[in-house]
């Protein structure tokens, strides 16, 4: 049944339409009932599209072929057609393009079309119109009735002039973008028509000033974008807008050398973003209203930050000095801002870190000044600090407990410093540090205790030491570090000079995800494991490292290993065979015959084969028990103790072997084995310790001898003592 059902669900949807040619019809996942359609020309048989189409896009088509489609979709009537968007198109002029037909269309994309002049549009159910990308020069009352038209898109056009009537009838509207064209002023009265008008952008234009009369009329707008301009003056009370909540000045190189840089910020109470960047500042601009939370004022000229210059910016958050040349921040010149959260001084001339910052403050960028060293005072008081970089200044000197108050500190970098040393646990401080970035850092030599500098790495994710050799073989040898650093999922060993890589480096971190080890001349030796874990990985970057030894591997990618069998190993390795041979003595109790003096010993022989390198480590072992494993033999414990052990050796003999096999090389020798035995000096002291050995082990088994017949004794008196315990048969009844 559900199948019959199925198959007449797909039929229905058939005879709703078909795709016409030149098109492309995709229904959607989510709603069957509705049609995306993409036509790539003009398609004959526009006429069968479907019913259920709602987003309709018309590329490469002329004026004439335009229209015809036009009038062919006002006679089919799409009545779920949504969205309708033309590009790429020939369309000199609107005015044979109308949108009346299509009662339910609210989204038009007209953009990259060369569309020259606006006529009068009609279309009372649009919602958002964009033009953009196009020649329009003038707008001359095209949006009269579009009543509730609420984004219009202008950007990107040739326009001059706006006229006092363009913007008639746009009531509705709360976004209009006027970017990237060539006006020069605005008219006082332009933008009247706009009560409900929220953003307006008009950046990217050549404004020179903004007079008191052209914003008056927008009670609602809340943000305006009129950088990259030409401004050179900002009337009064031009910027005095109620509902301003983001005003955007930067790129107006000229604007902070005006004479009164303090109309640069309105007076709207609810203002919270300011962004002055690259206008000329020489020092900060006071405010007229104290609710501003942001303040970027990068690319400026401001040497110097005295005391009282941020007194207006109470409530300030974010403060942004970004490329300013910035010398020197007076002690307290930030210890009012006690909400500041998020500090930049990147790309200055700072040379020590600024005093008295706010107990809040989370984000601190320092990076690319001139600080040459970080103090445990610098530090005071900044518990709440969660990221702080360092990295491309002057420092040579980090002292031992200069991160120690940094216990909320999760991401750190002090990449490219001229540090020589860096102590055990200097970093240390954090115990929530996830992001630790030591990149291009020359240690000359790890310290004695060779321990990492950064003592608790449980939280540690991302491990930077690029460039590093030194702190990278601290590392690769601090094995505690290692093992608690279980959470890490990237690392970063690149050019580090790294020649072998440990074999348990996985089992230690069983997070990793991204291992960057490239610009590393490998010994590829034994790195199976290796290249198994990076084609699970699957990077990229894995297919580009190579390997550099051993020889009969260089230039082999290490992700391309293979295992490779032991019998297949033909590599001739200088070796030598040492040979152990042991005898292991067992004495053991014969419980089945409790009251008899006879004793069981097991006697196991044991040789065991080592080779070993021309580096003394040892290769291969080899162990097999001689004369078919262990031998028991009985005998009587009163028996004298010279009769237990009748022959009794130990011997441990070193063997030089000359093969020419694949597997073993060993030395030539002058003497035979036999000759080498008897002109050892050694063979005497073997002998002698073979003959303590024997004399030891006999007193022993006398000794345990007499233990054990006093014991049997001890037992028999107690058997006798229970026998004549027992009572009498009178006794019992």
């Amino acid at each position: 049944m559900s199948h019959l059902v199925l198959v007449l669900v797909l039929a229905a949807a058939v005879r709703t339409g078909a795709c016409p040619d030149m098109c492309t019809c995709t229904r959607h996942p989510l709603q069957p009932d509705q049609t995306s359609v993409l036509c790539e020309g003009f398609p004959e048989n526009v006429t069968q599209l479907d019913r259920a189409t709602y987003d309709l896009t018309l590329a490469n088509l002329d004026e004439e072929e335009l229209g015809a489609i036009i009038e062919s979709l006002a006679e089919i009537k799409l009545p779920y057609l949504d969205r309708l968007t033309i590009e790429r198109s020939v369309v000199p002029d609107l005015m044979n393009l109308t949108f009346g037909d299509f009662v339910d269309l609210r989204y038009v994309k007209l953009s990259g079309n060369k569309i020259a002049s606006l006529a009068q549009l009609n279309g009372t159910s649009l919602r958002l119109l964009d033009l953009s990308d196009n020649e329009v020069v003038t707008v001359e009352e095209a949006f009269r009735t579009m009543r509730n038209l609420e984004t219009l898109n202008l950007s990107a056009n040739s326009l001059t002039v706006i006229d006092s009537d363009s913007f008639r009838g746009l009531v509705s509207l709360k976004c209009l973008d006027l970017s990237s064209n060539n006006l020069t002023t605005l008219e006082d009265e332009v933008f009247t028509p706009l009560q409900s008008l929220q953003y307006l952008n008009l950046s990217s234009n050549q404004i020179e000033v903004l007079n008191e009369k052209c914003f008056i009329s927008l009670v609602k707008l809340q943000q305006l974008d009129v950088s990259f301009n030409r401004l050179v003056r900002v009337e009064l009370g031009s910027l005095q807008l109620p509902s301003l909540a983001r005003l955007l000045l930067a790129g107006n190189s000229r604007l902070g050398t005006s004479r009164e840089p303090v109309l640069l910020v309105g007076t709207g109470q609810r203002l919270q973003t300011v962004d002055a960047s690259n206008i000329g500042l020489e020092q900060v601009p006071a405010a007229l209203t104290h609710s501003i939370r942001t303040l970027r004022l990068v690319g400026n000229s401001i040497k110097t930050v005295r005391c009282g210059d941020l007194d207006s910016y109470p409530l300030l958050q974010l403060l942004d000095f970004d490329s300013n040349g910035l010398e020197l921040i007076e002690d307290d010149a930030l210890g009012r801002l006690d909400s500041l959260s998020i500090l930049y001084l990147t790309n200055n001339n700072m040379t020590e870190i600024p005093k008295s910052l706010s107990e809040k403050l989370k984000v601190l960028h320092l990076e690319h000044n001139r600080i040459q060293q970080v103090r445990s005072k610098d530090m005071q008081g900044l518990t709440a600090l969660e990221v702080l970089l360092l990295n491309d200044n002057k420092i040579r000197l980090i002292e031992a407990d200069a991160f120690n108050q940094l216990t909320s500190l999760v991401t750190l970098d002090i990449s490219r410093n001229p540090i020589k040393v860096l102590e055990a646990g200097c970093l240390s401080g954090s115990m929530a540090l996830q992001v630790l970035r030591l990149a291009n850092i020359a240690v000359i030599a790890p310290p004695k205790e060779v321990s990492f500098p950064l003592s608790s790495t449980e939280h540690l994710i991302t491990l930077d030491l690029s460039g590093s050799p030194g702190l990278a073989r601290q590392l690769l040898v601090d094995t505690a570090a290692l093992a608690a650093s279980r959470q890490l999922q990237e690392l970063d060993l690149s050019f580090t000079g790294l020649d072998y890589i440990r074999s348990d480096l996985l089992h230690f971190l069983p997070q990793l995800r991204i291992f960057h080890i490239q610009g590393n001349r490998i010994n590829c030796t034994q790195l199976e494991w290796l290249a198994t874990w990076m084609r699970r990985q699957d990077e990229p970057e894995y297919r580009k490292i190579t390997c550099a030894s051993p020889p009969e591997l260089w230039g082999t990618l290490l992700v391309d290993l293979q295992d490779t069998p032991l019998s297949s190993i033909t590599t001739e390795i200088p070796t030598s065979k040492r040979t152990e041979e042991s005898v292991d003595f067992k004495l053991v109790e014969n419980f089945f015959a409790p009251f008899d003096v006879n004793e069981t010993w097991s006697v196991e022989t044991t040789v065991s084969s080592v080779l070993t390198n021309a580096n003394e480590s040892a290769r291969a072992e080899i162990s097999r028990d001689l004369a078919g494993g262990s031998k028991e033999a009985t005998f009587n414990a009163y028996n004298k103790s010279e009769e237990l052990f009748p022959e009794v050796q130990s011997v441990t003999s070193d063997v030089d072997v000359n093969s020419n096999s694949s597997h073993e090389r060993g030395e030539m020798s002058m003497f035979s084995a036999g000759e080498r035995e008897r002109v050892h000096p050694g063979m005497l002291v073997l002998a002698a310790a073979m003959l303590g050995t024997a004399v030891a082990l006999t007193m022993l088994a006398v000794r345990f001898s007499r233990r054990r017949r006093a014991a049997l004794r001890l037992r028999q008196e107690e058997d006798v003592v229970e026998v004549s315990s027992l009572p009498g048969v009178t006794e019992l009844w």
